[in-house]
Protein backbone atom coordinates (compact mmCIF):
# COMPACT_ATOMS: atom_id res chain seq x y z
CA UNK A 1 0.00 0.00 0.00
CA UNK A 2 3.10 2.59 0.75
CA UNK A 3 4.37 1.72 -2.29
CA UNK A 4 1.59 2.56 -4.69
CA UNK A 5 0.95 5.72 -2.11
CA UNK A 6 4.63 6.81 -2.66
CA UNK A 7 4.15 6.10 -6.55
CA UNK A 8 1.57 8.32 -6.87
CA UNK A 9 2.55 11.18 -4.61
CA UNK A 10 6.19 10.98 -6.83
CA UNK A 11 3.79 11.32 -9.80
CA UNK A 12 1.17 14.03 -8.67
CA UNK A 13 4.94 16.03 -7.68
CA UNK A 14 6.78 15.77 -10.51
CA UNK A 15 3.58 16.90 -12.58
CA UNK A 16 3.03 19.91 -10.49
CA UNK A 17 6.94 20.72 -10.83
CA UNK A 18 6.30 20.62 -14.57
CA UNK A 19 3.84 22.60 -14.63
CA UNK A 20 5.11 25.09 -12.70
CA UNK A 21 8.96 25.12 -14.90
CA UNK A 22 6.50 25.99 -17.93
CA UNK A 23 4.62 28.12 -16.91
CA UNK A 24 7.61 30.22 -15.51
CA UNK A 25 9.60 29.87 -18.59
CA UNK A 26 6.65 30.45 -20.66
CA UNK A 27 6.32 33.74 -18.96
CA UNK A 28 10.10 34.78 -18.70
CA UNK A 29 10.41 33.50 -22.44
CA UNK A 30 7.64 35.78 -23.55
CA UNK A 31 8.74 38.44 -21.18
CA UNK A 32 12.54 38.50 -22.88
CA UNK A 33 12.44 37.37 -26.17
CA UNK A 34 10.23 39.56 -28.73
CA UNK A 35 7.66 36.41 -29.56
CA UNK A 36 4.63 38.41 -30.23
CA UNK A 37 6.68 41.07 -32.63
CA UNK A 38 8.03 37.80 -34.75
CA UNK A 39 4.18 36.67 -35.12
CA UNK A 40 3.79 39.79 -36.51
CA UNK A 41 6.14 39.60 -39.03
CA UNK A 42 5.52 36.11 -39.89
CA UNK A 43 1.78 37.00 -39.98
CA UNK A 44 3.07 40.12 -42.32
CA UNK A 45 4.63 37.70 -44.76
CA UNK A 46 2.08 35.14 -44.67
CA UNK A 47 -0.38 37.93 -46.00
CA UNK A 48 1.92 38.75 -48.58
CA UNK A 49 2.10 35.65 -49.90
CA UNK A 50 -1.32 36.18 -50.91
CA UNK A 51 -0.70 38.15 -53.59
CA UNK A 52 1.23 35.89 -55.71
CA UNK A 53 -1.22 33.38 -54.92
CA UNK A 54 -4.27 35.27 -56.42
CA UNK A 55 -1.93 36.20 -59.67
CA UNK A 56 -1.28 32.48 -59.89
CA UNK A 57 -4.62 31.54 -59.39
CA UNK A 58 -5.64 34.17 -62.48
CA UNK A 59 -3.27 33.08 -64.78
CA UNK A 60 -4.60 29.40 -64.17
CA UNK A 61 -8.09 30.55 -64.68
CA UNK A 62 -6.40 32.23 -67.82
CA UNK A 63 -5.18 28.69 -68.98
CA UNK A 64 -8.71 26.93 -68.85
CA UNK A 65 -10.39 29.37 -70.60
CA UNK A 66 -8.42 28.33 -73.62
CA UNK A 67 -10.24 25.46 -74.18
CA UNK A 68 -13.02 26.62 -76.93
CA UNK A 69 -15.99 25.05 -75.15
CA UNK A 70 -14.66 26.91 -71.62
CA UNK A 71 -14.69 30.23 -73.14
CA UNK A 72 -17.70 30.12 -75.07
CA UNK A 73 -19.53 28.12 -72.19
CA UNK A 74 -18.48 31.48 -69.85
CA UNK A 75 -19.11 33.94 -72.67
CA UNK A 76 -22.49 32.90 -73.34
CA UNK A 77 -23.45 33.27 -69.33
CA UNK A 78 -21.74 36.47 -69.08
CA UNK A 79 -23.70 37.42 -71.93
CA UNK A 80 -26.85 36.39 -70.58
CA UNK A 81 -26.04 37.73 -67.21
CA UNK A 82 -24.82 41.33 -68.17
CA UNK A 83 -26.53 43.99 -70.52
CA UNK A 84 -24.32 44.28 -73.96
CA UNK A 85 -22.07 47.09 -72.97
CA UNK A 86 -20.41 45.57 -69.79
CA UNK A 87 -20.63 41.81 -71.15
CA UNK A 88 -18.75 43.08 -74.41
CA UNK A 89 -15.98 44.72 -71.94
CA UNK A 90 -15.88 41.84 -69.39
CA UNK A 91 -15.63 39.10 -72.42
CA UNK A 92 -12.56 41.20 -73.82
CA UNK A 93 -10.67 41.36 -70.93
CA UNK A 94 -11.41 37.53 -70.58
CA UNK A 95 -9.86 37.27 -74.10
CA UNK A 96 -6.35 39.13 -73.22
CA UNK A 97 -6.51 37.02 -70.15
CA UNK A 98 -6.69 34.21 -72.02
CA UNK A 99 -3.72 35.45 -74.06
CA UNK A 100 -1.61 36.61 -71.49
CA UNK A 101 -2.44 33.38 -69.18
CA UNK A 102 1.33 32.34 -69.93
CA UNK A 103 3.26 34.91 -68.52
CA UNK A 104 0.34 35.60 -65.95
CA UNK A 105 1.38 31.98 -64.00
CA UNK A 106 5.08 32.36 -65.29
CA UNK A 107 4.99 35.50 -62.90
CA UNK A 108 2.66 34.31 -60.52
CA UNK A 109 4.56 30.82 -59.68
CA UNK A 110 7.70 33.42 -59.46
CA UNK A 111 6.39 35.37 -57.52
CA UNK A 112 4.83 32.61 -55.09
CA UNK A 113 8.57 31.39 -54.62
CA UNK A 114 10.10 34.39 -54.06
CA UNK A 115 7.80 35.35 -51.42
CA UNK A 116 7.46 31.99 -49.36
CA UNK A 117 11.39 31.85 -49.55
CA UNK A 118 11.06 35.46 -47.67
CA UNK A 119 8.50 33.99 -45.44
CA UNK A 120 10.88 30.97 -44.40
CA UNK A 121 13.71 33.08 -44.02
CA UNK A 122 11.41 35.14 -41.72
CA UNK A 123 10.55 31.82 -39.84
CA UNK A 124 13.93 30.52 -39.56
CA UNK A 125 14.84 33.96 -37.59
CA UNK A 126 12.11 33.70 -35.59
CA UNK A 127 12.21 29.95 -34.74
CA UNK A 128 16.00 30.35 -33.98
CA UNK A 129 14.99 33.69 -31.23
CA UNK A 130 12.74 31.20 -29.67
CA UNK A 131 15.82 28.43 -29.56
CA UNK A 132 18.55 30.88 -28.88
CA UNK A 133 20.72 29.88 -25.73
CA UNK A 134 24.34 29.74 -24.81
CA UNK A 135 25.13 26.96 -27.16
CA UNK A 136 23.10 27.28 -30.40
CA UNK A 137 24.87 28.24 -33.55
CA UNK A 138 24.21 30.30 -36.53
CA UNK A 139 23.98 28.92 -40.37
CA UNK A 140 25.82 30.72 -43.19
CA UNK A 141 24.03 33.38 -45.04
CA UNK A 142 24.07 30.97 -48.41
CA UNK A 143 23.68 27.74 -46.18
CA UNK A 144 20.76 30.00 -44.97
CA UNK A 145 19.51 30.43 -48.19
CA UNK A 146 19.75 26.96 -49.40
CA UNK A 147 18.08 25.61 -46.29
CA UNK A 148 15.10 28.17 -46.67
CA UNK A 149 14.54 27.18 -49.74
CA UNK A 150 14.64 23.44 -49.21
CA UNK A 151 12.16 24.01 -46.61
CA UNK A 152 9.94 26.15 -48.62
CA UNK A 153 9.41 22.47 -50.38
CA UNK A 154 9.00 20.06 -47.57
CA UNK A 155 6.72 22.37 -44.80
CA UNK A 156 4.68 24.01 -47.85
CA UNK A 157 3.63 20.51 -49.17
CA UNK A 158 2.20 19.53 -45.54
CA UNK A 159 0.91 23.26 -44.98
CA UNK A 160 -0.99 22.20 -48.52
CA UNK A 161 -2.10 19.33 -47.89
CA UNK A 162 -3.17 19.41 -44.14
CA UNK A 163 -5.34 22.22 -45.29
CA UNK A 164 -6.67 20.56 -48.15
CA UNK A 165 -7.92 18.15 -45.80
CA UNK A 166 -9.73 20.27 -43.85
CA UNK A 167 -11.28 21.47 -46.58
CA UNK A 168 -12.14 18.51 -48.31
CA UNK A 169 -12.16 15.55 -46.25
CA UNK A 170 -15.52 16.50 -44.41
CA UNK A 171 -17.60 17.13 -47.40
CA UNK A 172 -16.42 13.88 -49.22
CA UNK A 173 -17.30 11.99 -46.06
CA UNK A 174 -20.60 13.37 -45.78
CA UNK A 175 -21.38 12.27 -49.64
CA UNK A 176 -20.17 8.54 -48.31
CA UNK A 177 -22.65 8.63 -45.23
CA UNK A 178 -25.05 10.02 -47.40
CA UNK A 179 -24.53 7.22 -49.92
CA UNK A 180 -25.17 4.89 -47.66
CA UNK A 181 -28.35 2.83 -47.51
CA UNK A 182 -30.07 3.73 -44.59
CA UNK A 183 -30.73 7.02 -42.49
CA UNK A 184 -30.92 6.24 -38.64
CA UNK A 185 -28.87 2.07 -38.74
CA UNK A 186 -25.80 1.63 -36.31
CA UNK A 187 -23.41 0.93 -39.46
CA UNK A 188 -23.95 4.46 -40.73
CA UNK A 189 -23.80 6.24 -37.50
CA UNK A 190 -20.37 4.22 -36.53
CA UNK A 191 -18.67 5.00 -40.34
CA UNK A 192 -19.81 9.01 -39.64
CA UNK A 193 -18.13 8.92 -36.17
CA UNK A 194 -15.24 6.59 -37.56
CA UNK A 195 -15.53 9.44 -40.62
CA UNK A 196 -15.60 12.35 -38.41
CA UNK A 197 -12.69 11.41 -36.29
CA UNK A 198 -10.20 10.67 -39.57
CA UNK A 199 -11.52 14.00 -40.66
CA UNK A 200 -10.28 15.59 -37.28
CA UNK A 201 -7.27 13.07 -36.52
CA UNK A 202 -5.34 12.79 -39.84
CA UNK A 203 -5.07 16.62 -40.43
CA UNK A 204 -4.01 16.95 -36.59
CA UNK A 205 -1.14 14.53 -37.30
CA UNK A 206 0.15 16.42 -40.85
CA UNK A 207 0.36 19.50 -38.75
CA UNK A 208 2.23 18.27 -36.29
CA UNK A 209 4.80 16.51 -39.04
CA UNK A 210 4.99 20.35 -40.11
CA UNK A 211 5.90 22.01 -36.82
CA UNK A 212 8.06 19.15 -36.10
CA UNK A 213 10.05 19.85 -39.17
CA UNK A 214 10.40 23.57 -38.16
CA UNK A 215 11.24 22.95 -34.45
CA UNK A 216 13.72 20.06 -35.46
CA UNK A 217 15.87 21.09 -38.41
CA UNK A 218 15.74 25.03 -37.78
CA UNK A 219 18.04 25.27 -34.64
CA UNK A 220 21.62 24.09 -34.41
CA UNK A 221 22.64 21.76 -32.86
CA UNK A 222 19.45 20.43 -33.54
CA UNK A 223 17.42 19.60 -30.52
CA UNK A 224 16.35 16.30 -29.22
CA UNK A 225 13.67 14.76 -31.38
CA UNK A 226 11.81 14.34 -28.22
CA UNK A 227 11.96 18.13 -27.24
CA UNK A 228 10.79 18.80 -31.16
CA UNK A 229 7.48 16.68 -30.75
CA UNK A 230 6.63 17.95 -27.52
CA UNK A 231 6.43 21.98 -29.31
CA UNK A 232 5.27 20.19 -32.42
CA UNK A 233 2.48 18.45 -30.32
CA UNK A 234 1.42 21.87 -28.21
CA UNK A 235 1.53 23.29 -31.92
CA UNK A 236 -0.46 21.43 -33.99
CA UNK A 237 -3.07 21.06 -31.41
CA UNK A 238 -3.61 24.96 -30.75
CA UNK A 239 -3.50 25.72 -34.78
CA UNK A 240 -6.08 22.48 -35.44
CA UNK A 241 -8.44 23.85 -32.74
CA UNK A 242 -7.76 27.42 -34.64
CA UNK A 243 -8.29 26.36 -37.61
CA UNK A 244 -11.53 24.77 -36.89
CA UNK A 245 -13.07 27.78 -35.52
CA UNK A 246 -12.67 30.03 -38.33
CA UNK A 247 -13.76 27.12 -40.67
CA UNK A 248 -17.24 27.16 -38.15
CA UNK A 249 -16.92 31.06 -38.47
CA UNK A 250 -16.75 31.04 -42.11
CA UNK A 251 -19.65 28.13 -42.10
CA UNK A 252 -22.14 29.51 -39.45
CA UNK A 253 -21.25 32.91 -37.85
CA UNK A 254 -20.35 35.63 -40.28
CA UNK A 255 -23.36 35.91 -42.18
CA UNK A 256 -24.99 39.33 -41.66
CA UNK A 257 -28.23 38.03 -43.71
CA UNK A 258 -28.70 36.36 -40.62
CA UNK A 259 -29.41 38.95 -38.11
CA UNK A 260 -32.64 40.05 -39.90
CA UNK A 261 -34.31 41.42 -43.24
CA UNK A 262 -33.02 45.05 -42.84
CA UNK A 263 -29.41 43.93 -43.64
CA UNK A 264 -29.97 41.98 -47.40
CA UNK A 265 -28.27 45.26 -49.15
CA UNK A 266 -25.14 45.04 -46.68
CA UNK A 267 -25.22 41.02 -46.50
CA UNK A 268 -22.82 40.21 -49.64
CA UNK A 269 -20.40 43.56 -48.11
CA UNK A 270 -20.37 42.42 -44.64
CA UNK A 271 -19.99 38.89 -45.33
CA UNK A 272 -16.74 39.25 -47.06
CA UNK A 273 -15.36 41.98 -44.89
CA UNK A 274 -16.22 39.92 -41.62
CA UNK A 275 -14.41 36.77 -43.19
CA UNK A 276 -11.27 39.09 -44.27
CA UNK A 277 -11.07 40.33 -40.78
CA UNK A 278 -11.26 36.88 -39.31
CA UNK A 279 -8.69 35.71 -41.64
CA UNK A 280 -6.30 38.50 -40.70
CA UNK A 281 -6.75 37.33 -37.01
CA UNK A 282 -6.65 33.78 -37.74
CA UNK A 283 -3.21 34.12 -39.77
CA UNK A 284 -1.76 36.03 -36.16
CA UNK A 285 -2.76 34.00 -34.32
CA UNK A 286 -1.34 31.11 -35.95
CA UNK A 287 1.93 33.02 -35.93
CA UNK A 288 1.87 33.05 -32.51
CA UNK A 289 0.84 29.41 -31.77
CA UNK A 290 4.13 28.66 -34.01
CA UNK A 291 6.07 30.58 -31.97
CA UNK A 292 4.34 29.13 -28.34
CA UNK A 293 5.16 26.15 -29.77
CA UNK A 294 8.74 26.64 -30.48
CA UNK A 295 9.22 28.33 -27.12
CA UNK A 296 8.02 24.87 -25.34
CA UNK A 297 10.39 23.19 -27.78
CA UNK A 298 12.79 25.80 -26.72
CA UNK A 299 11.94 24.96 -22.85
CA UNK A 300 12.19 20.92 -23.15
CA UNK A 301 15.86 20.79 -24.24
CA UNK A 302 16.73 23.66 -22.27
CA UNK A 303 15.61 21.54 -18.80
CA UNK A 304 17.28 18.79 -20.34
CA UNK A 305 20.79 20.38 -21.31
CA UNK A 306 20.80 22.40 -17.81
CA UNK A 307 19.52 19.80 -15.59
CA UNK A 308 16.37 21.61 -14.60
CA UNK A 309 17.32 25.39 -14.65
CA UNK A 310 15.26 27.79 -15.79
CA UNK A 311 16.44 29.94 -18.85
CA UNK A 312 18.71 32.86 -16.82
CA UNK A 313 19.34 30.55 -13.89
CA UNK A 314 21.57 28.06 -15.87
CA UNK A 315 25.68 27.65 -15.20
CA UNK A 316 27.82 30.08 -17.08
CA UNK A 317 28.60 29.28 -20.74
CA UNK A 318 31.63 27.23 -20.01
CA UNK A 319 29.93 25.24 -17.73
CA UNK A 320 27.15 23.92 -20.24
CA UNK A 321 26.12 21.30 -20.87
CA UNK A 322 26.04 20.34 -17.12
CA UNK A 323 24.32 16.57 -18.17
CA UNK A 324 27.09 13.86 -18.89
CA UNK A 325 27.13 13.28 -22.24
CA UNK A 326 26.11 9.19 -23.15
CA UNK A 327 30.74 8.35 -23.73
CA UNK A 328 31.48 10.64 -20.42
CA UNK A 329 32.59 9.36 -17.19
CA UNK A 330 30.00 9.94 -14.79
CA UNK A 331 31.45 12.79 -11.79
CA UNK A 332 32.87 11.06 -8.99
CA UNK A 333 33.54 7.78 -9.91
CA UNK A 334 33.30 5.10 -7.86
CA UNK A 335 34.66 2.28 -9.61
CA UNK A 336 37.89 3.39 -7.33
CA UNK A 337 40.33 3.63 -10.35
CA UNK A 338 42.63 6.90 -10.19
CA UNK A 339 43.32 9.16 -12.95
CA UNK A 340 46.46 9.15 -14.69
CA UNK A 341 47.47 12.23 -12.91
CA UNK A 342 46.87 10.86 -9.09
CA UNK A 343 48.96 7.23 -10.06
CA UNK A 344 52.85 7.12 -9.52
CA UNK A 345 54.80 7.58 -12.04
CA UNK A 346 57.48 4.68 -12.91
CA UNK A 347 60.78 5.42 -12.79
CA UNK A 348 62.92 6.84 -15.25
CA UNK A 349 64.92 4.40 -17.05
CA UNK A 350 68.33 5.89 -15.65
CA UNK A 351 67.52 5.26 -12.34
CA UNK A 352 69.69 3.03 -9.80
CA UNK A 353 67.91 -0.05 -9.08
CA UNK A 354 66.31 0.72 -5.65
CA UNK A 355 68.46 -0.47 -2.61
CA UNK A 356 68.09 -4.10 -1.84
CA UNK A 357 68.64 -3.48 2.00
CA UNK A 358 71.94 -5.64 2.27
Amino acid sequence: MSTGTDFSLSSVTAIADDIRYYTRGLYRELSTKNVFLWAQAIAFKVLVTIVPIVILATGIVGRVLQGEDAFATVAGFIRELLPPDQSTNLISFLEQLQSASVTIVGVGGIGLFLSALSLFITLRIAVSNAFEQNWHKERTLIGGYLFDARMVVQVGLLFVLTVGLSVGLPEIFNRFVTALPGNTTPLQRLWRNALHATSLGLPLLITMAMFYQLYYLVPLPHPRKRSAFAGAAIAAILWEATKQAFTYYATYVGQFDRYGAEAGDLSALGNTFGLIVAFVFWVYFSSIVLMIGAVVASLYEHRHVTAGHLPGDEPPPEALPITDPPDAPPAGDPSGVSSSSDAPSAPPDDAPPPDSGS
